[in-house]
């Protein structure tokens, strides 16, 4: 099995990697996401709380910034998460303080996923076309490649994230620094709590994720309706997607249970984990899908997207689907419930995608340009 991510016994190299030597004192680092992150949160958001957290540890000041209340001239940097075009404004209002800024970019781009991303087919058509340029002619201007470019430092889940940056947006390698993504330890033995009255007594399928096209929810209820194995589907209603949820909901048989949106921090997320027999994610892609790590923690059996970075995460320790083949999605399901957790999964996991080493390679990453 080969992997672009480091094997288990490479972890300690890799940290040492990440890390440089001490700073004379704490790195002051504002750390922000788009402005309606909290409105649907989701892993993006999960990530810019967990590393806010995870770095205070590693002697790093970060903190969300608040921008009603906090100067930019308070820090030594700004970290912001996400590709949205209102980071323009606050890399602009850094620069003129001299302050330098790195960029979560958490994105991906292929056809397919910029297609389903759209809202109506007009506005499919027109991203399609836009990426097919873009494809062609990596030097056509937008404002995404205005921020990749302005920006001090890229940092992408994933070398294949990392690719993409390069060729679509001609980003030279000295400017991009790969950060995995991560999950918390307390996932490693998730316990049964005060949700466990809502959900099957048996092992059940597991979707987590904000319901939305790109999600697939849909099309992974289609699959499984009639296989007589019980569903869970947690997760809020993006925004604007009301009238798809109500599509999954109508494709929904008597085996599932729709829990809504579960509070990350709460130990209801332990309970959704102590008792599922396997982790489904079929969307149009993950980078690789914070909820694979949490479910892999305990060696959860995975299903996920062949879209995106999961298996450069994975490699063989999952199933892989494509978004559409419902026939595929129902017996990778089969396959995977019936092999049960897995040790070797869960030791994989923990030792390579923790926040820890997530925060002390962002700590590493800081230090080459604050």
């Amino acid at each position: 099995m080969t992997l672009m991510l480091p094997l288990p016994t490479e972890n300690a190299e890799r940290v040492a990697h990440c890390a440089t030597s001490d700073t004379p004192r704490p790195l002051r680092v504002a750390l922000a996401g788009r402005l309606t992150a909290m409105t649907a949160p989701g892993g993006g958001e999960v990530q810019l709380l967990q590393t806010a957290r995870s770095l205070q540890a590693f002697g790093v000041a970060a903190r969300m910034w608040r921008p009603w209340e906090d100067s930019l001239a308070d820090f030594d940097g700004v970290h912001l998460f996400g590709s949205a075009a209102e980071h323009l404004q606050t890399l602009h209002a850094a620069q003129a303080l001299g302050k330098p800024v790195a960029l979560s970019t958490i994105a991906w781009f292929d056809l397919p996923s910029v297609w389903r991303d759209a809202p109506h087919w007009p506005a499919a058509v027109f991203r399609g076309s836009k990426f097919l340029l873009r494809s062609l002619c990596p030097e056509v201007p937008s404002w995404r490649k205005k921020l990749y470019q302005a920006v001090d430092l890229l940092l992408p889940n994933s070398q294949a994230e990392a690719e993409q940056l390069k060729r679509y947006f001609k980003i030279p390698a000295s400017r991009i620094h790969v950060i995995p993504n991560g999950a918390e330890v307390r996932f490693a033995h998730p316990r049964q709590g005060e949700m466990a009255e809502l959900l099957p007594s048996v092992p059940y399928v597991l979707y987590v994720g904000r319901i939305e096209p790109r999600k697939n929810q849909l099309t992974f209820l289609q699959a499984m309706r009639g296989s007589r194995v019980p569903v869970v589907v947690a997760g809020g209603v993006v925004p604007g997607q009301e009238a798809y949820a109500e599509k999954c909901r109508q494709a929904a048989d008597e085996w599932v249970t729709f829990l809504g949106p579960v509070k990350h921090d709460s130990p209801q997320m332990e309970s959704l984990y102590a008792g599922c027999g396997a982790l489904v994610l079929c969307s149009w892609f993950e980078t690789p899908g914070l909820v694979a790590l949490e479910a892999g923690m305990s060696g959860v059996p995975l299903v996920l997207p062949q879209g995106g970075a999961a298996r450069e995460y994975f490699g063989d320790w999952a199933e892989y689907v494509g978004p559409k083949n419902l026939a595929a999605i129902r017996q990778a399901v089969f396959r995977a419930m019936d092999k049960g957790r897995r040790p070797e999964l869960a030791e994989y996991v923990q030792r390579n995608f923790s926040w820890q080493v997530a925060a002390q390679c962002t700590k590493g990453a800081y230090e080459r340009i604050f």
